[in-house]
């Protein structure tokens, strides 16, 4: 799978000129660099299902990663994600206004750099994961006017704590945030592993929209080991465990196509779950756990919260039709350090959208902090003091990114990306890394082919 996906890359890449030109003149339909999907449009079979409702897709992610220096070790590995989806318009097809019906799947291979080379917390990718053949989303969607309720399967990620110019960047902490992922049972509705949920949208005017959802807390069966093995297929629909709920107000302006303003968007969001989280630092009796006198019994918390903003902003545009500007996004997330190890999580960036006159290309230089809460860092601290050994977690964990995304053909798009880790794994020991690791620098190419 590496060897034919390095070789499609590589024939991508002298094709590059030529996808280039027909960019530039004007061509026919059946040029293969002009067609949106690389299978074309079936003799006519895609079209004919598109009016009546039916879109169906096929998508390769394919990536080869180099850990250049630090982590646990140096190499080369590659991942990769193949995602089949079906969306059904159901008032093209059954007359039923306003609904719309999807899932998708996804096959899951290779081996990710994180788990494998660099031990960091926020994955160097967001389609790491363990291999397996996978249900994530399968919905029903039903919009009201200015309401939309959406019920099934999905992952949080989807619809919440998405600062939406952070989506060009590969690192996994760009797309679901570092802090839920390390501090909620098995990471939270995520992917790979979604929940069932309900979730309502009502856009009270056209500048504030409000969300709120109700997931199942926990995405995996109870039990040892990954939890993606535990749940892997994706079809555990776990309704019994605890809730997860989201609350999000948007307020976005200049967002329509003739205003003068430079377009943002805003967000206010708080979540809350309802299990009992252990504290990190007491046990029952009020000793630290770190010693030798401790119970080892965790003093349990009623509930887990954190509240996030998150700031979209286009801060300059070239007047004229080219499509180029400079966009950056801002979040902020924080919760109580009692009950987690990650309490503070911060993610900033700038985009640069169309450059040098490529309209569907863009760049991008992004920074994710996850801070390690004073009380983790303290039972480290007493913990090394009682045992004689062992070293203090880091304040954090930091990825700088940057990234082009190329796009070659509407179907092929080429992404280089190289990620700086400072303090992987913030020094919180691991089977897989238990001592402290060097700062890492990872380099990378992702192929995206959409069938």
């Amino acid at each position: 799978m590496p060897f034919r996906m390095l070789s499609l890359w590589f024939a991508a890449l002298m094709a590059a000129p030529v996808a280039a030109a027909a960019q530039s003149a004007p061509q026919p339909p059946s040029s293969l660099w002009n067609q949106d999907t690389l299978t074309g449009n079936w003799g006519g079979l895609r079209t004919t299902l598109q009016n009546d409702g039916i879109s169906l897709g096929l998508q390769e992610q394919s990536e080869v990663w180099d850990n250049l220096e630090g982590g646990q070790r140096q190499g080369v590995t590659y991942d990769g994600l193949t995602t089949a989806s079906l969306r059904i318009d159901l008032d093209k097809l059954a007359g039923w206004n306003g609904a719309t019906f999807f899932v998708d799947f996804f096959q899951i291979h290779g081996h990710g750099p994180s788990g494998t080379m660099v031990g960091n917390l926020q994955f160097v990718s967001n389609i790491e994961a363990t291999d397996s053949n996978k249900l994530y989303d399968l919905w029903l969607e039903q919009s009201l006017g200015r309401l939309n309720v959406r019920i099934g399967q999905e992952g949080a990620s989807d619809e919440f704590m998405i600062a939406d110019d952070a989506t060009l960047f590969i690192n996994s902490s760009f797309g679901y945030a570092a802090l839920p992922n390390t501090d909620l049972p098995d990471g939270g509705p995520n992917y790979p592993l979604a929940t069932p949920f309900v979730r309502v949208r009502y856009k009270a005017t056209d500048a504030i929209t409000l969300l709120t959802g109700v997931y199942n807390g926990d995405p995996a069966p109870a039990g040892p080991g990954d939890p993606q093995l535990r749940d892997h297929n994706g079809t555990a629909f776990r309704l019994n465990d605890h809730v997860l709920l989201f609350w999000e107000a948007w307020y976005s302006r200049n967002k329509g196509d003739n205003t003068p303003g430079l377009p943002g968007t805003y967000k206010l969001g708080v979540w809350y779950d309802s299990a009992r989280f252990p504290d990190v630092l007491y046990d029952n009796t009020g000793r630290s756990l770190a010693s030798p006198a401790s119970d080892g019994m965790a003093l349990a918390h009623d509930g887990d919260y954190a509240v996030y903003g998150i700031a979209d902003q286009t801060v300059w545009r070239r007047p004229g039709d080219s499509g180029e500007s400079l966009a950056a996004f801002l979040q902020v997330m924080g919760a109580p350090d009692d009950r987690n190890i990650c309490n503070l999580f911060i993610e900033a960036g700038v985009n640069w959208k169309a450059p040098f006159g490529r309209g569907n290309d863009a760049a991008g230089i992004a920074l994710s902090y996850e801070g390690i809460g004073g009380a983790a860092r303290r039972y480290s601290e007493e913990l090394a003091a009682f045992t004689g050994s062992g070293k203090t977690y880091a304040t954090n964990e930091t990825v700088i990114e940057a990234t082009y995304n190329y796009q070659v053909a509407p179907w092929l798009a080429l992404q280089p990306d190289a990620q700086y880790v400072v303090n992987p794994g913030a020094f919180i020991p691991t089977s897989f890394a238990p001592r402290p690791l060097n700062n890492a620098l990872v380099v990378g190419i992702r192929a995206t082919v959409t069938f």
